[in-house]
């Protein structure tokens, strides 16, 4: 661990030597675990001797041995992928080092047990694979743990131990032989497995020693660079929202506090004072958090005296040791405090609050740079918090424009063309920003609807030409995402002599009248029960049929329906089963029409039908025929099951006729003669025929 000497001497700091050791066995620990894919091989390479030594085992050890092997690598891989994929503790390094060297010992172990063949043959072939099988392993093992000798030898000693000691056993002048190379092999081993440990602690501890000398060096512009930083971050950013804790950690650690807190002052003096940001150093010797502010309801943070420099605007210091009993030494005894620097924060000429830098290690000497940074710490703070008020005031004006659905706009008309100078910030409404539409290569007819762009511009023509009396125009503007909105604009022109006309004015978003308007005159031409059209409108299409009949458009005939016995209907099942006859039969009416007929529901229970194209009698036979014949299919009531016919009367189209209520008056007598002959059945209408005969079926 880093000690931080607060004096003078700061800059001279020696790296802890405890903290040294635990660097480097990080350092070894990660060298470990970066080597965890050479461990593939023990696995391969206990495959290929488990194939030479065969003959000597049963499958039941070779595949216990392999298997042991098999789980013992899979094992130590998973251990080291997750010990990288972490960022470990000083406890986690220690605990991966002895799980590390626990598992090369057990590798070195079931290396060493392959050796047990030199007394199980007296073949010197099997005897010189046995001593290179146990002399290469523990070549690999100096490559992979020479980083910590613990685990370099915990596997070395296990795996080449017996086959020396097995060698030196037999007697025999070649494994008398080979027994001392392989004790060679190993010493040399050995040696660079040290040599090699011995760098990588070397350069473990340069580099440690090479980072408390830049930490040294780092350390008296760290203070400058934090201050400078919350300069230019205060003067950029809300420092409510962001900045403000990001820069207390930054001059905190350059100070190297414990806690650095910032408070504002109660409105009422007897009130206590709000925690409104607050940083702590991790390895702080006692830990609170913003909670241990706020449960202590007297807030007696501050003594008189100190209180009195704050509201002097002048920076503090004091030691806890030497306050005066009161809550204040009482608040910061308990919050463990031994010494503590503030400094005022002054808002619109004004006293607002303070920062407080505390530590926790000692009774410290507060240098004239920590106070100085302190003090400018608090007039950034300030400053900052004086122009978020104007930019909140400024904010608040803003969003009651952005809030209306009024756009405020200004044309230039350039040429008689006119092109948007000036949007509103509402125009966000419609999904643009105001630079996008007040672009020169943009034009106003690229948010018009093309049905509206020439009352438009005949509209700002008549405005421009006569400023006096101003102008105003419904259109359809085009949102960025392609619909489009009413909007009623009003405006006057602006005369700028010597220079082009201006065109000024506001515009509101009628899209919901217009709606509310159109659904009111759907309503008044719609039936209410069936959505069919109503009496006025079927009389104002037959009216519009008749005209451009006559104008020699082409022919139509007029069908006239009534239900049969409709009133037993509503007698007997009660007037919610019409009603739903009604809805079924205008169903099927509407279904079984061209686009072009017109199908209406006059009243009660008669119906009209409007039938376009319609060029003879014949033409009308086959309709009337048709809805008679779909009006007799039964119907799915709520009550059950029902049957209904219907009656129809006809008239078709005749230039005699003097206009369409004769022409209906006509399919009514045709109507009455259906219902007089039995019901659901037609009668046409034929004018050809004598007065007693004046209609067919």
């Amino acid at each position: 661990m880093c000690r931080y000497e607060r004096d003078s001497r700061s800059e001279e700091q020696e790296i802890d030597p405890e903290e040294l050791d635990a660097s480097i066995r990080a350092d070894q620990a990660q060298m470990l675990a970066t080597g965890q894919s050479v461990l593939v091989f023990n696995a391969a390479n206990a495959a290929i001797v488990a194939s030479i030594f065969r003959d000597f085992y049963s499958h039941a050890q070779i595949a216990a041995w392999l298997l042991a092997f098999l789980i013992l690598v899979v094992a130590r891989i998973v251990h080291a992928r997750h010990f990288r994929a972490t960022q470990p503790s000083a406890e986690a390094v220690r605990r991966f080092l002895a799980l590390w060297t626990l598992g090369s010992t057990l590798t070195g172990c079931l290396w060493g047990a392959a050796s047990s063949v030199l007394w199980l043959t007296p073949d010197p072939g099997y005897h010189a694979f046995a001593l290179f099988a146990a002399g290469g392993m523990a070549a690999g093992a100096v490559l992979t743990n020479s980083a910590y000798l613990p685990a370099m030898f915990g596997y070395i000693a296990p795996d080449v131990l017996p086959s020396i000691v097995g060698l030196f056993a037999r007697g025999e002048s070649t494994a008398l032989a080979m027994g001392a190379l392989l004790s060679a092999f190993t010493a040399v081993l050995v040696i660079l497995g040290l040599r090699a440990n011995g760098w990588l602690v070397s350069v473990s501890r340069r580099r440690l020693q090479q980072e408390a000398l830049s930490a040294a060096l780092h350390q008296r512009n760290a203070l400058l660079h934090a201050v400078s930083t919350a300069a230019t971050e205060l003067t950029t950013t809300a420092p409510s929202a962001a900045a403000i804790p990001d820069l207390l950690e930054s001059v905190g650690a350059a100070i190297g506090a414990d806690r650095i807190l910032v408070f504002e002052s109660a409105t009422a003096p007897e009130e206590p004072p709000s925690l409104l940001h607050f940083w702590q150093r991790a390895d702080s010797p006692v830990a609170l958090d913003a909670s241990f502010f706020a449960a202590d309801k007297t807030r007696a943070f501050l003594s008189g005296p100190l209180l009195a420099a704050l509201a002097e605007r002048r920076p503090v210091t004091a030691a806890t040791r030497a306050l005066e009993p009161g809550p204040a030494k009482s608040f910061l005894e308990r919050a463990g405090v031994r010494s503590a620097l503030f400094a005022p924060i002054v808002v619109d000429d004004a006293p607002w609050g303070w920062v407080e830098v505390e530590d926790c290690h000692s009774e410290r000497m507060w240098k004239a740079a920590e106070i100085d940074a302190l003090r400018i710490l608090g007039d950034l703070i300030g400053g900052s918090l004086a122009r978020q008020r104007y930019v909140d005031r400024l904010r608040d004006a803003n969003e009651v424009v952005e809030r209306s659905p009024t756009l405020l706009f200004r044309l230039r008309m350039d040429a008689k063309t006119p092109r948007l100078v000036y949007v509103s910030h509402n125009i966000a409404l419609f999904g643009y920003d105001p630079w996008e539409l007040t672009d020169p290569a943009r034009s106003l007819a690229d948010c018009v609807h093309p049905d509206d762009l020439e009352k438009v511009g005949a509209s700002l023509a008549r405005a421009a030409a006569d400023g006096r009396r101003g102008g105003m125009v419904e259109f359809r503007f085009r949102r960025r995402d392609g619909g489009y909105r009413w909007l009623d604009a009003r405006y006057a022109a602006r005369d700028r002599p010597g220079r082009s006309q201006l065109i000024e004015g506001v515009a509101l978003d009628v899209t919901e009248r217009k709606e509310v308007a159109d659904q009111i005159a759907i309503l008044a031409q719609t039936d209410a029960l069936t959505g069919l059209a109503n009496r006025r409108s079927f009389i104002d299409a037959l009216r519009r049929a008749f005209a451009d009949a006559e104008a020699g458009g082409a022919p139509f005939s007029l069908l006239y329906i009534d239900v049969d016995h409709f009133k037993d209907v509503n007698d007997r099942l009660g007037h919610a089963s019409g009603d739903a006859l009604l809805e079924a039969l205008a169903a099927r009416l509407k279904s079984h029409c061209r686009a072009g007929d017109v199908v209406a529901r006059l009243g009660g229970d008669e119906f009209a039908i409007l039938q376009s194209s319609s060029r003879d009698a014949a033409s009308a036979s086959v309709m009337a025929a048709k809805i008679c014949a779909l009006s007799a299919e039964p119907y799915l009531l709520p009550g059950g099951e029902l049957r209904a016919t219907v009656s129809v009367g006809v008239a078709l189209f005749a230039s005699a006729l003097e206009g369409p209520d004769p022409m209906l008056a006509r399919a009514d007598r045709a109507l009455y003669l259906a219902k007089e002959n039995g019901r659901n059945q037609y009668r046409i209408y034929s004018e050809t025929q004598g007065p007693a005969n004046n209609f067919s079926i």
